[in-house]
């Protein structure tokens, strides 16, 4: 056998090592922009909840007393706590209903309150 019929599994030219290392650089580049692009648009706990659907109780009250958690600390959270179990029965209803005027007011109040203490 003859070992000029042989071919190597894979030729680079002169050049190749500068493309792939090219290439490597160009994938970096395109994580490092989507990375940042996905950081710059994620919400914070306040806009989640200032932006919720007062018409769907459901989603509203899950939303509260999930980021609520972090988001009310000290002399907020008694409040919180109290909210949060007057909102415990919508969590659970199977239809979508909206929630009573009174809490939504209770609920606008002190995100209020806490956008005026970050502010």
């Amino acid at each position: 056998m003859e070992l000029h019929d042989i071919l190597p599994p894979l030729e680079i030219s002169d050049y190749g090592f500068l493309y792939i290392l090219g290439l490597i650089f160009g994938v970096l580049v395109i994580f490092i922009y989507f990375y940042k692009k996905r950081k710059r648009q994620t919400l914070t706990p306040l806009q989640i909840l200032e932006s919720c659907n007062f018409n769907d109780a459901k989603k509203t009250t899950s939303q509260f007393s999930y980021y609520g958690k972090t988001l009310f600390k000290e002399d907020k959270l008694l409040i919180f706590l109290e909210l949060n179990k007057s909102l415990e029965p919508y969590k659970y209803t199977k239809e979508t209903t909206s929630l009573p005027q009174k809490l939504v007011d209770e609920i606008k109040e002190l995100l209020r309150q806490v956008r005026e203490e970050h502010a």
